[in-house]
């Protein structure tokens, strides 16, 4: 391994920033993730709920996810299809009771053995020690001549590089820079959609898989709400049991308490009175996450509105500042395979930069 004499800050632990720290690592650089949450992952959360393990944030992945599914490979994780067996739902209107249907899976789902964050732990156990520095949100950023001067809530840092990998509104709004970003970068991040940013995601554990028993496959889909999706979450021994999806963004408006007496309805409605039978509730409503959410967010985006754009593919502050993460990428902007798109994009704009100097 060549020694780089340079220093790297990447801003968030999540897929993309641990990924490019282990490839910079290999290459030689000195790589130190600040991240500011108490764990790694991001919009990646495995909960451990009793003995089953639910995903509060990314989940599914398919064959388009060829960039995931070498790196998958790569560290040896083992993953499975998504059970769609049975019968499955769909709700139109209020007015029109669920209606069976076949889901074709002619382009199966896969979800990961162990949780989504084996991915993340299996890339995070091969930095060397001590990299990743969590609960140390950044507060501001200053580019000097020579260096990079970074402050956070506990310590001043020092680096040659930056590598941020934070939505880009999280970023402009979490973030003061000294030179101030350019202005016209400043008003793209504010109409770049953040990914799960609206999501209210809904866990429900169970003893037993009854809807297998009742010939259903355990999914939902619904205009009405209040799940709009909703998929059996079982793990691959099936040894565990869940039910897990979105409920819809009107959701938000409502109490806990409402929310689920509204969930408990429309489950009965579909599955029975054993869907009430359950053993815990969780949910986690994106907007609400701290280092998620952006009060700098525009109203009204579209899904990946500009995700990807050519601004956030150039280095900034000659070249001391590279924005990554997975809402620049160009190739599936948003999703675990534009997360792990962007950190390979990242690090071979930093070997080019390395051949060139």
């Amino acid at each position: 391994m060549e020694i780089i004499n340079k220093t790297i800050l990447i801003v968030g632990a999540g897929l993309t920033g641990l990924l490019t720290a282990y490839r910079l690592q290999q290459l030689g650089y000195i790589v130190t993730i600040v991240e500011a949450r108490d764990r790694i992952g991001g919009r990646i959360h495995t909960l451990q709920s009793g003995n089953a393990k639910i995903e509060m944030g990314a989940t599914w992945f398919n064959d388009s996810h060829y960039y995931l599914k070498e790196i998958i490979e790569e560290f040896r994780v083992s993953f499975f299809e998504q059970f769609l067996t049975g019968i499955s739902y769909f709700q139109t209107f209020s007015n029109v009771p669920p209606q069976e249907i076949a889901v074709p899976n002619d382009s199966p789902s896969y979800r990961f053995k162990n949780g989504t964050i084996d991915l993340l732990e299996v890339i995070y156990n091969k930095l060397e020690p001590n990299t990743v520095s969590l609960n140390e949100p950044i507060l501001r950023i200053d580019f000097q001549k020579d260096k990079v001067q970074v402050t956070t809530t506990i310590r001043n840092l020092e680096a040659d590089i930056i590598i941020t990998t934070l939505p880009p509104a999280a970023l402009i709004d979490q973030i003061e820079f000294s030179p101030a970003l350019p202005n016209e970068l400043v008003s793209l991040a504010e109409q770049t959609h953040t990914w799960m940013q609206d999501s209210l995601k809904v866990a429900i554990t169970y003893d037993r898989p009854f809807w297998r028993e009742q010939g259903k496959s355990g999914t939902i889909f619904s205009n009405v709400g209040p799940l709009t999706e909703f998929y059996d979450q079982s793990n691959l021994e099936n040894e565990s049991y869940a039910l897990v999806g979105f409920a819809s963004g009107s959701c938000a408006r409502f109490t806990k308490e409402q929310r689920i007496e509204k969930i408990e309805a429309q489950l009965k409605m579909v599955f029975g009175e054993e869907a009430l039978q359950y053993e815990s509730y969780q949910e986690t409503a994106w907007h609400q996450e701290e280092f998620t959410k952006s009060n700098r967010q525009a109203d009204n985006l579209f899904p990946h509105q500009n995700g990807g754009n050519s601004l956030y593919q150039e280095p900034l502050f000659g070249d001391k500042l590279f924005i990554s993460g997975s809402e620049t990428s160009k190739h599936h902007s948003g999703y675990m395979e534009g997360a792990i798109f962007a950190a390979e994009s990242v690090v071979a704009k930093l070997k080019n930069l390395q051949l060139t100097q």
